[in-house]
């Protein structure tokens, strides 16, 4: 077995899927971290009626760059997956419920191009990862690949702050990386 052989079968499950290493960097209990890497965006400029209207919470889009893996932005309890894959949602121990919703229309694409690591009830950490997804399967599909992070239930905080800034800059707006704060809950 060469050296590529054993990093390889590190990573990979008895069925052959190849699960991405965790992403590790320090948390807080109130703050919710960038599950992936990419540019950050308003939720009002994302292209969907019910996510810029916060109807699903407070947070921001992230236009993905680079690989399509979704990392745990807290440590909580998987509350819920979706047969599609598109979307997951976490239950922190403080009662932080933290939504992550992969496109917008990829409901449609039937799970197709998206694979889940995690199943609900799950214990994560942040940084673990969740899902893998193919950004060119969404946008081969006609779908939008922003990646909504939002706080679902922001009325049981005073307020949420967004913290979601870096100093490197794509376009004029903050390039994050995964780990990066995002959002702060205050009680």
């Amino acid at each position: 077995m060469g050296l590529f052989d054993k990093i390889k079968s590190t990573f990979a499950s008895s069925n052959g899927t190849i699960t991405p290493p965790a992403a590790t960097f320090a948390t807080r209990p109130d703050t919710v971290y960038a599950p992936i890497s990419g540019v950050l965006v308003s939720l009002k400029e994302v292209n969907d009626e019910v996510i810029s209207a916060g109807l699903l919470g407070d947070g921001y889009g992230i236009l993905p760059t680079g690989a399509g893996v979704l990392y745990a932005p807290v440590s909580g309890r998987i509350g819920a997956t979706t047969v599609t894959n598109h979307s997951i949602a976490i239950r922190t121990e403080e009662g932080m419920e933290v939504l992550i919703h992969i496109g917008i229309g990829t409901v449609n694409m039937g799970g197709k191009g998206f694979t889940r690591l995690v199943e609900a009830n799950d214990e994560v950490r942040a940084g673990q990862p969740l899902m893998t997804f193919s950004v060119d399967a969404i946008k081969l599909a006609g779908y939008d690949e922003v990646v909504a992070c939002v706080i679902s239930n922001p009325d049981a905080y005073a307020r949420i702050d967004h913290v979601g800034e870096s100093g490197t800059l794509l376009g004029g707006r903050p390039l994050v990386k995964i780990g990066d704060p995002l959002l702060v809950a205050r009680k």
